[in-house]
């Protein structure tokens, strides 16, 4: 398997993990898997294709929840599996979950550092690798396209999507989240 791009979005004083993805490229294609709270801060887990992302033509976006990802969607059972097992060793690399008894120390360490932590949590001793100079910690590999996360956050049903565009727009014009929220009103 090739090496996933990564991306994760931390929120320290709110709802923990707020969106972890992770895709692979081939040829036109990406396609991966994400997963974080939704507004009603339930876990969503879903698998994702984006046809011709690397080309001129219009992107063709398909996602499946994570326990439909051997059903009729039209990406190939190979890559099916590719997926399965990126999945698998990204969650186990990156993620703990409260219901596992392994991941008590994880869970244990957020509460003694006053950290935020939900049904899902990044890895605690990963959070050394994230860039903390926003409210929001993240972590980006190195090939790591922003516009896929991009494209994804404009259809998924996580709750990071509306802090993205803000964080987007402030990077472009140079206008902190804040003050773009603001004058959004």
């Amino acid at each position: 398997m090739n090496t996933p791009n990564v991306f994760l979005a931390y929120a320290p004083r709110g709802v923990g993990l707020r969106c972890a993805v992770a895709y692979l490229a081939s040829g036109r294609d990406a396609y991966g898997w994400f997963t974080g709270p939704r507004l009603d801060l339930v876990v969503a887990s879903r698998y994702f294709l984006l046809e011709d992302f690397y080309s001129a033509r219009p992107v063709r976006h398909e996602e499946v929840d994570a326990a439909e990802l051997h059903s009729g969607w039209s990406l190939s059972e190979p890559r099916r599996h590719e997926l399965a097992d990126l999945q698998e060793k990204f969650a186990r690399e990156w993620l703990c979950y409260r219901s596992d008894a392994w991941a008590a120390s994880d869970f244990a360490a957020y509460a003694h550092a006053e950290l935020a932590a939900g049904d899902v949590a990044v890895r605690f001793g990963r959070l050394a690798r994230f860039s903390k100079l926003q409210p929001n910690w993240t972590f980006y590999s190195r090939g790591f396209a922003h516009g896929v996360l991009r494209h994804l956050a404009r259809r998924w049903p996580l709750e990071y999507a509306m802090d993205l565009e803000e964080t987007i727009l402030s990077r472009v014009t140079g206008v902190p989240a804040l003050e773009n929220r603001a004058a959004r009103r």
